[in-house]
């Protein structure tokens, strides 16, 4: 490594996060979907680990914006705000192999459809993916008829008939949710 690239920062190719998971091997195995139950685990860590994340975010809004619940533009902010801290947690902790806390104690790694990382522009697809299946549920339940609240849990009951037991909004936005054993060994944000 030369005398720059110390006082830059860089790392000499082969090390660093990136170069800890390479993308997929040609011709190994592909590495195994989670299961129905494991994803289950992943979903329920993950809320426990969301509900501070969101109590702080939305508690400083609440503070900065003097905002108390009421009907008005303000709400319709405060829900955008809402998302947009979900959306920047998933995104950050999906791409690049980084792991959150919940992914890292369960064994879990979002991979593109080859095995490959996930780029930000993916987790952001897959993200959205997430969201709009259930959010057309909902809107279709209030606007439309009381039968469709039935399609809430589709996106998530998919993976149990699903041969590679991948969620609707996986196949929709390429991607694959893997045991990873290996994430155990990994670091809970690589940054």
């Amino acid at each position: 490594m030369s005398e720059a690239d110390k006082t830059s920062g860089a790392t000499p190719s082969g090390t660093g996060p990136a170069a800890q998971q390479p993308g997929p091997v040609p011709g190994a195995p592909a590495p195994a979907c989670a299961t129905p139950w494991r994803r289950l685990m992943g979903i329920t860590y993950e809320s426990i680990i969301l509900f501070g994340v969101l109590w702080f975010a939305d508690y400083a809004f609440s503070a900065l914006t003097q905002f108390r619940g009421e009907v008005g533009p303000l709400r319709t902010v405060f829900q955008v705000f809402t998302t947009a801290v979900l959306g920047a947690y998933f995104v950050f902790f999906w791409s690049r192999g980084r792991h959150s806390l919940p992914m890292k104690t369960i064994a879990l790694r979002v991979v593109t459809r080859e095995g490959a990382l996930l780029s930000p522009a993916r987790a952001a697809l897959r993200f959205l993916a997430a969201l709009a299946l259930p959010v057309t549920s909902l809107a279709a339940g209030a606007y439309l008829s009381g039968w469709f609240y039935l399609t809430l849990p589709l996106p998530w009951l998919w993976c149990i008939l699903d041969p590679d037991s991948q969620s609707l909004f996986d196949r929709i936005a390429g991607t694959r949710l893997i045991h990873d054993p290996g994430a155990l060994k990994a670091r809970s944000v690589d940054v």
